[in-house]
């Protein structure tokens, strides 16, 4: 997870904001390890992780994710923004997506879109 320190300062600022992830690395990690990469006093904002899906005739596997746990928590009418290097794992033009360069991680740019993604 290289851009968690720059993924926390940001999200510091917005702390109604909770925290679900949907990265693959879920899929062989708990939500106790999953949490463990990120800061004391920042890993409790972690609720959740995306199930994960079986899906292979989905086309849009990532955000059919997001959809399932959005449903699921009974939050399906909430905003949210997904940070993601994968851009074939969501529709084109997805407004949710925030897509980074996965050899970069969240650098500056990508934060002030993320803020701007949360403001809206």
């Amino acid at each position: 997870m290289v851009f968690v320190p720059n993924f926390e300062r940001v999200m510091r600022d917005y702390p109604e904001v909770d925290i679900v992830i949907s990265s693959a690395w879920r899929e062989s990690s708990s939500l106790v390890e999953l949490q463990s990469h990120f800061s004391q006093g920042f890993k409790e904002r972690i609720i959740d992780a995306t199930p994960v899906l079986q899906l292979l005739d989905h086309k849009y596997l990532r955000q059919a994710e997001i959809t399932a746990w959005l449903r699921d928590a009974g939050r399906e009418y909430e905003s949210w923004v997904a940070i993601d290097d994968s851009d074939w794992l969501f529709p084109p033009e997805c407004r949710n997506l925030i897509l980074v360069n996965g050899q970069v991680g969240l650098d500056m740019e990508t934060a002030d879109r993320l803020r701007r993604a949360i403001k809206n």
